[in-house]
């Protein structure tokens, strides 16, 4: 239903502002999560009415106050609608802000140091799944690559190229709901043997489409001795 006064199209905005807000700043943080439109649109929605539920006494006061009694615009009335629509707009940012910021370093654990100094790894991981649920990237490939790794690729492409480099700080890999893309800081030779050679001294990007298979290499797993200096500096 299409609203037609000022006031009800009001109420629809501030209805669904706290799990838009949420779903904003969490994807801000690892990337646009969910099969369709229609599957991100019941996600804001029950994010929404968990939201307000959460919040529902102080919009019940602030709705009282201010709008029920029919008071004028002093400045009680200012500051209850003002905290109200505070808590509608920062606590659902803040966490979603928060909660993306976790899942997205969740391997890792570098970053939100005020967080992780309360929680262990295990405790973690199982607040990640309680709020997300096992697995919330829509696929393989968004899953590995919003823990950023720091790894070696090897990878074949459709035309049947052998393509190395390293996926590291400066790199960069497209994801959901776009057709993945891969940008590599800095491309790698190979041996004849398939073994990671040598730094080539530039970047490499694999355009959507072009990789066929992709072999995943951790530092101690790269048969080269430079792996690690050049996986924790990029260079």
């Amino acid at each position: 239903m299409i609203p037609t006064t000022l006031t009800s199209a009001g109420v629809i905005v501030l209805a669904v502002l706290p799990g838009a807000l949420y779903t904003w700043s969490f994807e801000r943080q690892v990337s646009a999560y969910g099969a369709t439109l229609a599957d991100r649109l019941l996600r804001l929605l029950a994010l929404s009415v968990l939201f307000h539920l959460a919040l529902g006494w102080p919009e019940y006061l602030a709705w009282d106050h201010a709008i029920r009694r029919r008071a004028t615009l002093d400045t009680s009335v200012f500051a209850a609608a003002w905290g109200a629509v505070g808590l509608i707009v920062l606590l659902p940012f803040i966490a979603g802000t928060v909660i993306g910021g976790l899942y997205a370093t969740r391997t890792d654990r570098d970053g939100w140091p005020f967080i992780r100094r309360m929680l262990s790894a295990e405790a973690e991981t199982r607040i990640l799944q309680l709020l997300l649920g096992k697995t919330p990237a829509p696929r393989a490939w968004d899953n590995l690559f919003s823990e950023r790794p720091s790894v070696y690729l090897r990878i074949e492409t459709t035309d049947g190229a052998a393509v190395a480099g390293i996926f590291a700080d400066r790199s960069y890999a497209g994801g959901f709901p776009n057709d993945p893309d891969l940008y590599l800081e800095q491309a790698w030779s190979l041996r004849d043997d398939g073994a990671l050679g040598d730094p080539l001294g530039y970047a490499v990007y694999l355009p959507a489409g072009q990789i066929a298979r992709m072999e995943i290499l951790i530092p101690e797993e790269a048969d080269t001795d430079d792996a690690d200096d050049n996986l924790s500096t990029g260079d």
